[in-house]
């Protein structure tokens, strides 16, 4: 079967990354060899070394694929993708041919994954001022409230009223790891805090701005800056457009809104200071790469500035063709 070789040193990072893209075989073992670690892959990795090895099956997958076999016709079972995992909540995703069977599916999954306590059904497209999704519940304890847990930090949150994927983990870790000490930071649409809370852990920077229109969210960082012990974040309710303007200038700012991240860059270019870089994420086709650099360009030259795409950074896909992507611009 398919498998990525890395170092071990790079065995986390690859873990949370292969999540991200929902490239990771969570049904069979991972393996080591000492020095090395190979992943099970669902498909081949353009960023990683591919081959092709065999892996142990694990034994709860072997017991939930014996469920489905007397749920799911034999046909459908392949349709079955990877889940989210959220604290201790599944979030699956089916196509409509599957939708029938969804609840037989939750339920044989629940009882083969002992550590999941509830099993949800992602809606639509994200919608609203607020990027809330609407879930089905499937199988478990009713709820949408659990703690997860990513990179040593941990998050109180609600999915019913608040915007949170785990398919950020490593995309939160590369930018705090980018911040410098005493860096003065704005993350322009904060959610629950985890890039926020993230960087006051780990990067020691002056101070945080962090900014959500969603009063839910604000109250879950609020929560979420006492769990992890961490300081020097100021919690902001309104609009980022708005709010900005009244903020001191920062050596970095954040922007995770993609799909209308483009209507706040001119705030974020007003308010940054020379040197400083802006981490702008958008949803956008290969072919439209140099038509959002020509954008990223105009929008500086209009308050006089100067922008310079650092790096092109595709996240995870989106949809067919499309990917969730970062640009790290330094705007001078």
């Amino acid at each position: 079967m398919k498998a990525v070789k890395v170092r071990r040193d790079a065995g986390e990072s690859t873990r949370q990354r292969l999540m991200e893209e929902g490239l990771l075989d969570t049904s069979h073992r991972i393996a080591t060899d000492g020095d090395n670690i190979y992943f099970p892959v669902i498909n081949d990795v353009e960023w990683a070394e591919n081959l092709e090895m065999e892996f142990e099956k694990l034994p709860r997958v072997e017991a939930f694929e014996d469920k489905l076999s007397k749920i799911v016709p034999p046909d459908l079972i392949p349709l079955i993708r990877t889940f989210d995992s959220i604290g201790d909540i599944a979030v699956m995703e089916f196509d409509d041919a599957l939708l029938p069977y969804s609840k037989g599916i939750a339920n044989a999954f629940l009882e083969a994954h002992k550590h999941f306590r509830t099993v949800l059904l992602k809606g639509g497209s994200i919608d609203g001022q607020y990027r809330t999704r609407r879930y089905e519940f499937l199988a478990g304890e009713r709820r949408t409230s659990t703690r997860h847990k990513e990179y040593g930090l941990a998050f109180e949150l609600d999915l019913d009223k608040v915007f949170f994927t785990p398919r950020l983990a490593n995309e939160r870790k590369r930018v705090t790891d980018m911040v410098r000490s005493s860096e003065t930071v704005i993350d322009m649409f904060c959610g629950i805090g985890p890039f926020s809370i993230s960087i006051a852990k780990y990067s020691q920077p002056s101070i945080i701005y962090s900014i959500d229109l969603n009063s839910d969210a604000i109250e879950y960082l609020k929560k979420n800056i006492e769990i992890n012990g961490v300081s020097g974040i100021v919690p902001i309710c309104g609009d980022a457009n708005y709010v900005i303007k009244g903020l001191p200038q920062a050596d970095r700012i954040i922007m995770n809104l993609p799909k209308i991240s483009h209507k706040f860059l001119r705030s974020a270019v007003n308010n940054v200071r020379e040197n400083g870089v802006i981490h702008y994420y958008t949803i956008m086709r290969d072919e439209e790469l140099e038509g959002i650099r020509c954008f990223i360009e105009q929008v500086a030259e209009q308050h006089g500035r100067e922008a310079y795409v650092l790096n092109v950074i595709k996240i995870k896909p989106y949809s067919p063709y499309t990917f969730m992507t970062a640009f790290d611009i330094r705007i001078v």
